[in-house]
């Protein structure tokens, strides 16, 4: 973890919370690595065996769609970390240090809001897909609370994310780990 530039560390419980989401996070990017490559095997492998034995796999509309989400939503928070979601750097750069870190401040509380209720939503629709036992209408009939469940961890994982931010922000310790374009924490 990087300190704050005044020397002062945060406590104890605070170190090991946001090292432990931030190990979270790194672990759900791999997730996402890891479904990044079998999509794209699985589209390699769709295009081979349609265009020389004029065969479609059955499987290969759905699980694409499924990995597509894993991809984006379990490597979310391991790249706000990294400083790596869309921001207005010029606007922060152009601030004041402190105006620049109230500013991220308010957009990581609106942020925390937005994704806390898709978190508590997508919790509920996960615990209703599996008391129903819901299935996908595609030939292979996946059971939906297993993408559904990469899902909402994925999601999960983005909202720790800017919780862990927003701690950061207010003990004044860098936000992420990206150097210059942030305009927030210290630095």
């Amino acid at each position: 973890m990087i300190a704050r530039t005044d020397g002062r560390e945060p406590p104890a419980a605070v170190r090991a919370i946001l090292a432990a989401i931030d190990a979270a996070c790194a672990v759900g990017a791999g997730v996402a690595a890891i479904a990044a490559a079998a999509l794209a095997l699985i589209l390699i492998t769709e295009v081979i065996v349609t265009s020389f034995f004029e065969w479609s796999q059955p499987w290969a509309v759905e699980y694409p769609v499924y990995l597509q989400c894993v991809v984006l939503f379990c490597g979310a928070g391991w790249t706000l970390r990294q400083g790596g979601h869309i921001r207005v750097a010029v606007l922060m750069q152009a601030l004041p240090p402190g105006a620049a870190r109230l500013l991220d401040m308010a957009g990581t509380v609106f942020a925390i809001g937005v994704i806390g209720f898709a978190t508590w939503a997508l919790w509920q629709q996960w615990f209703r897909t599996l008391d129903f036992g819901s299935t996908s209408f595609y030939p292979m009939n996946t059971p939906l609370w297993l993408p559904q469940g990469l899902l909402t961890l994925g999601v999960t994982l983005l909202w720790l994310a800017f919780l862990a931010r927003l701690t950061r922000l207010v003990l004044e310790l860098p936000a992420d780990l990206s150097a210059g374009l942030t305009g927030g924490g210290v630095e």
